[in-house]
């Protein structure tokens, strides 16, 4: 298992959620993830790429020919590709590892020119899921249930958390996600580390620490295109533009 690693050049997406009633990117998804191995970046991708708990089996029927064609080409352009294990992976843990398409790990830490950079999904940060766990899981399947009749009901959910971050008038921080994300970036910055990324959450965003490192989070490809790159030690958050096949700043 690797959990260490040096590399020039990295992008980091997360929470694909391929087979998701409420995914419409995949396509999209894939386009990218090409042109970073033919840019020759390493690709991470950082937790829940797959779904389960919310899955259509449509979906999967239709998108999962196209998503394991493109990993084994780029596999056999001798790319890396590291996924990071989510809490929608958990149950297939096991067999992400043995499909051997990945470079499976519960977390990186990586070194690219003079930075150090910790990237992991960041469930175990999640309030909801560390102290109700069972709670969490019915919640999970509920949703799913919601998403087979209406997918634009996350989009309503993701606004829902956005007005009551705003609401309870916080002033940093990630806009929607709870402040214990960026509490525990803090901490894992104080390990010796210049950025920490997590996934999880679907809010994309930056902040920077009280400590002046810094925390990033490239939310969801269900809701948007959003990327962390990873250049010569050189840390940003980016964003997908596929009709011109290119990203903008």
């Amino acid at each position: 298992m690797i959990t260490n690693l040096t590399t020039k050049k990295m992008v980091v997406i997360s929470d694909l959620h391929f087979g998701n009633p409420f995914s419409t990117t995949t396509h999209i998804v894939l386009d990218f993830i090409k042109w970073a191995a033919a840019q020759n970046y390493d690709i991470c991708i950082n937790g829940d790429g797959l779904e389960v708990a919310q899955a259509s089996l449509s979906k999967m029927v239709t998108e999962m020919p196209e998503v394991v064609r493109t990993i084994k080409n780029i596999n056999k352009e001798n790319h890396s590709i590291y996924y990071i294990v989510g809490n929608h992976d958990m149950p297939f843990e096991n067999f992400l590892e043995d499909w051997g398409y990945f470079k499976v790990s519960p977390f990186l830490n990586v070194q690219s020119g003079n930075s150090r950079i910790r990237i992991e999904h960041g469930h175990i940060y999640d309030p909801l899921f560390v102290k109700y766990p069972r709670l969490y899981e019915k919640l999970t399947h509920l949703g799913g249930l919601l998403l087979k009749i209406s997918p634009r009901l996350y989009k309503s959910w993701i606004a829902f958390e956005k007005w009551r971050a705003h609401l309870r008038a916080r002033k940093t921080g990630i806009i929607g996600e709870p402040p214990e994300f960026q509490e525990a970036a803090r901490e894992i910055s104080e390990r010796g580390f210049d950025c920490v990324v997590f996934g999880h959450t679907h809010h994309p965003g930056e902040v920077i620490l009280d400590n002046e490192k810094r925390y990033l989070n490239p939310g969801s490809w269900l809701l948007s295109c959003h990327y962390v790159e990873i250049n010569n030690g050189h840390v940003s958050l980016k964003i997908w533009d596929n009709s011109k096949q290119h990203s903008l700043p």
